[in-house]
């Protein structure tokens, strides 16, 4: 099984040392896997050299990110950048595509995708990040916004989408509107002129990516819980597959309750 990139990363220090000869700790890993320095010269890398690929052997997902990785190497990353709303760079001869997701700065190529902040990307990331180099082919967003039921073959992902997005935020959100434009905020969300809903936030997952965030509270004397619809830009079906669709909602739930304030007071306080 091929060692990537990742692998080498998350067992330095990350502290971008520059004992190894290389100037980050991501570009002596790709000199790594690419077989332009030997593991060797990281005086903190473990003597086993099998440890980062055990790791996760027979979790399926870890199976299709490294699958989507090596198609990703036939892909000219340079004339697909501006496509994906990404800055093409190269480090250590090994090529790159940098571009935000979800508030955080991500290198992602045939060698792999990492966060320049050192925190490891959870393999499910890595496939949403992958297919999004493969489906995405306008480097423009309609501006027009639509339900998930409203694109092809999406019956069943609509429920998907309700339990593991809207739901989720309905119920840890109710009665606190506030808050979750303060989450929000902090994934590079914005509050649109014009609103429907008691709260309307639109968050860019990835450049060509945006999702918009209609809530509305609760209203406990008419007995109606607090509801959340997740709308997309109406290109989306030509930037991602359904289910990377449907996965770019969920990551977006997931981040937006990582972020309460209320949790992060909470976590302070005890």
């Amino acid at each position: 099984m091929a060692t990537t990139v990742l692998d080498i990363v998350r067992l330095t220090p990350k502290t971008n040392c520059g004992q190894c000869g290389y100037p980050t700790c991501m570009a002596f890993a790709a000199a790594v896997v690419t077989g332009r320095a030997g593991r060797g010269a990281c005086p903190h890398l473990p003597e086993d050299p099998s440890a980062p690929e055990a790791a996760g052997a027979d979790d399926p997902d870890t199976a299709l990110a490294r699958d989507l990785r090596r198609r990703t190497a036939g892909l000219d990353l340079a004339a697909l950048a501006p496509v994906v709303g990404a800055r093409y760079d190269e480090e250590a001869g090994t090529p790159w595509l940098v571009l935000p997701y979800l508030g955080r700065r991500i290198r992602v190529g045939p060698a792999g995708a990492a966060a320049d902040d050192g925190r490891e990307l959870d393999p499910r990331d890595q496939i949403l990040l992958h297919n999004y180099l493969f489906f995405c082919r306008t480097g423009e967003v309609e501006g027009r916004w639509i339900g998930l039921e409203s694109l092809p073959n999406s019956i069943s992902k609509v429920t998907t989408l309700r339990r593991a997005a809207e739901e989720r935020l309905a119920g840890a959100f109710a009665g606190r509107p506030g808050d979750l434009a303060e989450a929000a905020s902090r994934l590079g969300g914005t509050v649109p002129p014009a609103c429907e809903a008691d709260l309307c936030i639109e968050i860019p997952v990835l450049p060509r990516v945006p999702l918009r965030l209609q809530f509305w509270d609760a209203d406990p004397e008419d007995g109606f819980p607090a509801r959340v619809k997740v709308l997309f830009d109406g290109a989306v079906d030509r930037v991602l597959d359904l289910e990377s669709t449907v996965f770019a909602a969920e990551r977006t739930a997931e981040a937006l309750l990582d972020l309460d304030p209320a949790e992060s007071a909470g976590r302070r306080t005890s």
